[in-house]
């Protein structure tokens, strides 16, 4: 997927209308397998922060792109960030946050040597400062802090900054995302140039599921939070699809998106290796010593469960609306 585009600054470019400058080129989900997989199918970038990875020990072959790779703010490391970036060759890539000048100076330096390597992936500096912003080429996207971070972006600085400049929005919830669109993009009597909102991301999805409640544009709905057939991973996909339609309806949802036809995937399903107890799941018996030996069962959840029959496998996995990462596939039976 073709994000990279650095030809002019905003001011130069074709979008220069409300409308242009607040679509988006991509819209990001980062979260494991098969999390990932769903948001790939509905055209969310998927990717993961640079100390994770898809989770996808069980799949034999995962062809799934990392269109972007976070760094861990928390835990920044530099070089440990370009080898990561180097093995994954991601689409986008968010290479750490910048507190003052000369930090911003050390990444646009860092991100000219990866070009070289890396001349396809969009690399994004998150200022932390107003010195940060101004030290930062026009050609590299600004990271517009909105989550979770210490230091957000309008705690320090005005929409005017960010103005004429490539941007895209990390973290938030969507409304708050939009806020940020709608203060960065709409005409001012000033006659300010847009920023140009090339991207933005929100991983807020698997929290609700957990329990039980998906995203709409109104706020977080838990009616579906007693249905038997609901499963953390349906709730995901169903608020990554009310996610998408928020977005296309305020005309940021992109164009094009990441195409998942030949996105290919072997499941090698769960294992009698894959059990870490000996104790049943749902009875806490003794899997080992049944005549048949251990049910498993690898769900969406992450989890690998054991059981020591098949009556406890189902009373477990319905009690608890829980649903496998693929379907049967993810099901080991004895033989009788």
């Amino acid at each position: 997927m073709a994000i990279h585009d650095s030809a002019d600054p905003v001011s130069n470019s074709t979008t220069e209308t409300h409308t242009d400058a607040r679509q988006a080129a991509y819209v990001a989900f980062l979260h494991r397998v098969p999390f990932a997989l769903d948001a790939l199918a509905l055209g969310f970038l998927p990717g993961f922060r640079e100390d994770c990875t898809y989770q996808q020990s069980q799949f034999d072959t995962l062809e799934c792109p990392v269109g972007m790779l976070d760094n861990d703010f928390r835990n920044p490391d530099l070089d440990r960030y370009v080898d990561r970036a180097l093995e994954y060759e991601p689409d986008v890539g968010v290479i750490g946050d910048a507190y003052d000048a000369a930090e911003a100076q050390s990444y646009v330096d860092t991100i000219r040597e990866l070009q070289g390597s890396l001349a396809e992936t969009e690399f994004i500096i998150v200022p932390k400062c107003r010195a940060a912003i101004e030290a930062i080429p026009d050609d590299i996207v600004l990271g517009y802090s909105r989550g979770y971070a210490e230091t957000l972006a309008h705690e320090f600085s005005a929409p005017v900054d960010w103005r004429g400049r490539r941007v895209h929005i990390l973290g938030g919830s969507p409304p708050k995302q939009l806020e940020v669109v709608e203060q960065l993009t709409q005409p001012t009597l000033t006659g300010d140039p847009p920023a140009d909102i090339v991207g933005l991301d929100w991983n807020g999805l698997h929290r609700g599921a957990q329990f039980g409640e998906f995203w709409t544009a109104d706020g977080w709905d838990d009616s579906g939070r007693d249905a038997d057939h609901v499963t953390v991973r349906k709730t995901v996909r169903h608020s990554l699809s009310r996610l998408k339609k928020f977005w296309q309806d305020h005309g940021v949802w992109p164009d094009s998106t990441p195409q998942v036809d030949e996105t290919e995937l072997t499941y090698s399903g769960p294992t009698l290796g894959d059990i870490e107890s000996a104790a049943c799941t749902e009875c806490s018996a003794n899997v080992w010593t049944t005549d048949r030996g251990p049910y498993v069962a690898e769900y969406d959840t992450g989890a690998v469960c054991g059981y020591c029959c098949y009556e406890c496998y189902f009373s477990h996995r319905h009690r608890n609306n829980l649903e496998e990462v693929a379907g049967d596939r993810s099901v080991y039976i004895p033989p009788a």
